[in-house]
């Protein structure tokens, strides 16, 4: 497959962003310090800046950075709502969920240590969920990035509202295949995940470490064909997986945390992706893939 970049934009008054969604013409990006999120329209125009969390009652010695990363739209009671999860890397902060109304803004949160602690059960015992979709037939997909002690990466697989009924939820955890026998490649943890229904490709961002010495690692773009019908199988099996930097130089050195949706066509989809340059700052880059 061949991937054009379209179109670049950095946020320079943006913190550096976990996740990226575009629902109603609309792109919406949430800060990794939890703060808030920026609506924007397609064409990446501010439109507003909405508070996420209230962060007054925290003491500063706690940290919550990549706390909520993993974002995907949902729909409850006939209402598009992004719901963003915590990590789960570490502490109670880092077990929340929230259900963001997209049209009032109204916020619920949830304790996810129910379900984390499943999840753990179920053998990932390293959890740091990063990215999620939602598939057709309420199914959605959580993904599990690797550690560099456990390089594996998962997906978790459940259903919509799962967060209201944690202890009786689906709950599947299948391994993600990298193609190819490149160690590099298999230290690349997954960092965004979306999904076209036309096409019924599940795809995904990933990035490698960095050297240790501020040199970002590599990123990528993956793409899983026939996702729906791959739940229930052993392991999903990646089919394509695109070095960015190499498809499009001038993306080589960003670091891409998430992906989202904005069209799509019979094999071809337009995507949305969001990333940190080498000062941490979020920025924006449209691709098409064909």
């Amino acid at each position: 497959m061949k991937l054009t970049l379209t179109d670049f934009k950095i946020l320079s008054t943006f913190p550096s962003g976990s996740g990226i969604e575009f629902h109603d013409d609309k792109v919406w990006v949430v800060g990794r310090d939890a703060k808030e999120v920026l609506l924007m329209n397609k064409r990446w125009k501010d439109l507003e800046h909405i508070s996420l969390v209230d962060l007054s009652g925290i003491p500063l010695t706690e940290s919550i950075e990549s706390d909520l990363e993993a974002t995907t739209v949902v729909v409850v009671n006939s209402i598009p709502r992004m719901l963003i999860l915590g990590s789960g890397t570490r502490s109670h902060y880092h077990n929340k969920a929230i259900l963001f109304d997209l049209d009032s803004y109204q916020k619920d949160e949830f304790d996810m240590t129910v379900f984390y602690d499943r999840v753990r059960a179920a053998g990932i015992t390293d959890l740091n969920i990063g990215s999620a979709a939602t598939l057709d037939e309420g199914h959605i997909i959580l993904a599990n990035r690797g550690s560099a002690e456990r390089p594996d990466n998962h997906l978790i697989i459940t259903r919509s509202l799962f967060w209201k009924n944690q202890a009786d939820a689906e709950l599947q955890v299948l391994p993600i295949k990298f193609p190819g026998k490149d160690e590099k490649i298999k230290q690349a943890g997954i960092t965004g995940l979306t999904y076209s229904l036309v096409n019924d490709w599940l795809i995904f961002t990933a990035s490698t470490p960095d050297n240790g010495i501020g040199v970002p690692g590599d990123s990528y773009l993956g793409i899983i064909e026939n996702a729906s019908r791959k739940i229930g199988r052993k392991d999903m099996k990646v089919n394509e997986l695109i070095p960015l930097g190499s498809a499009e130089k001038s993306m080589k050195g960003y670091k891409v945390d998430s992906v989202c949706l904005q069209s799509e066509k019979n094999n071809r989809v337009k995507l949305q992706l969001a990333a940190d340059n080498n000062d941490g700052v979020c920025c924006l880059f449209k691709v098409r893939i064909k």
